[in-house]
């Protein structure tokens, strides 16, 4: 009988980053030791839009105790050999970190696959960082997403030798392209909501008026709740902006065809962790405007595939959007350096975790 490798977190949809990192953690165990058999249980509520920062309510403390009760049946259900949790620093850490005590219990090894920011989240102040890293440290491994940011960081709290840098990866081949076949479109991809920088970009917009008029925006995801649409609609309708194609959210081949298909990424998010769309990006050859955010700066400082702008300062996103916009050869040279980019391709995460797991 195969030994168990169990993976408890969200799976798409919605079409988040840690969704995604455990997506494709899955599929390389899958895939490069099929001796073992992979097993799942997803916490997603599988909605469309995810409203990350409206106050969690009645709903979710349901959703969170259902999760607990079949994360309970699920151990019972299966010998874990390896289980593996995805945690992140919000209000769901007090899901996850009754996971983490089962797991520690029910399976022989307990991989955790931290997905934290520094700052910012509710359990990375004072006492509640010092409980959510002594309870994480119960954890054989601990995945973080980057050396000098995450890593450095949580050393302080978690003994080293128990921390392995995993960046959030992509599959190149998904994305594979010829610069010289891509159109002049920009491409926006995730939540449409305030913090990951939608409404700057349509500001920037409105600031730029004719200079972008021709200007044409993909926009791949779905608003993340009524209100905000309705004033992001307001706004574009009442400056006659004509600038973007939505698609909704995407998944799969018709986002790859986007990512393939358009020349520049448009990322004003301000507020990140190690953002996997902008590896996405560079899978897919492209020039990056993004927000100058600690956490944009950490992987694309020392690329040349990129321009920062000041976060949630819509005319200087304008100024670059129109740089962009108009200089062709900046733009050719920028997707030219992403395509010498491949130390986020899939093979560098297949190394790290067959290693760290030790199941070569």
């Amino acid at each position: 009988m195969p030994k168990k490798i169990a993976f408890i977190g969200p799976l798409p949809p919605p079409v988040g980053g840690v969704a995604l990192a455990n997506l494709r953690a899955q599929e390389i165990i899958a895939r490069k030791v099929p001796s073992y058999k992979v097993i799942n249980l997803n916490t997603s509520k599988k909605s469309i839009n995810a409203d990350l920062y409206k106050k969690k309510g009645l709903g979710e403390f349901f959703h969170f105790t259902k999760n607990i009760f079949q994360l309970i049946r699920f151990v019972f259900r299966h010998k874990i050999f390896i289980a593996n949790v995805f945690i992140v620093p919000n209000i769901s850490f007090l899901r996850e970190a009754i996971f983490i005590f089962i797991l520690k219990l029910k399976a022989k090894k307990l991989v955790v696959h931290l997905h934290a920011k520094t700052d910012g989240d509710l359990f990375l102040h004072g006492f509640r960082l010092k409980l959510f890293t002594w309870i994480i440290s119960l954890g054989d491994i601990i995945f973080v997403l980057s050396e000098k940011h995450h890593k450095a960081f949580y050393s302080k709290y978690i003994n080293p030798e128990k921390l392995v840098v995993l960046e959030n990866f992509v599959d190149y081949k998904e994305f594979q392209n010829e610069i010289e076949d891509k159109q002049p479109h920009f491409l926006y991809v995730g939540r449409l909501s305030e913090k990951k920088g939608f409404e700057t970009l349509v500001d920037a917009l409105i600031i730029a008026g004719e200079l972008l008029k021709d200007l044409k925006i993909e926009v791949l995801g779905a608003f993340e709740n009524a209100e905000f649409e309705e004033r992001m609609k307001s706004k574009i309708n009442d400056n006659n902006l004509v600038n973007f194609i939505f698609h909704g959210p995407q998944m799969g081949e018709a986002k790859f065809h986007y990512f393939k298909k358009c020349s520049v990424f448009i990322f004003p998010s301000y507020f990140e962790n190690s953002p996997i769309v902008l590896k996405e990006a560079i899978a897919a050859k492209m020039a990056i405007i993004a927000s100058d955010i600690i956490e944009n700066k950490n992987m694309l400082d020392t690329f040349n595939n990129k321009v920062y702008f000041k976060q949630k300062n819509a005319a200087d996103l304008a100024s670059k959007l129109i740089l962009l916009h108009q200089d062709k050869n900046l733009v050719l040279d920028m997707m030219k350096h992403s395509e010498r980019i491949k130390q986020y391709d899939i093979p560098f995460a297949e190394q790290i975790i067959l290693k760290s797991l030790k199941l070569k």
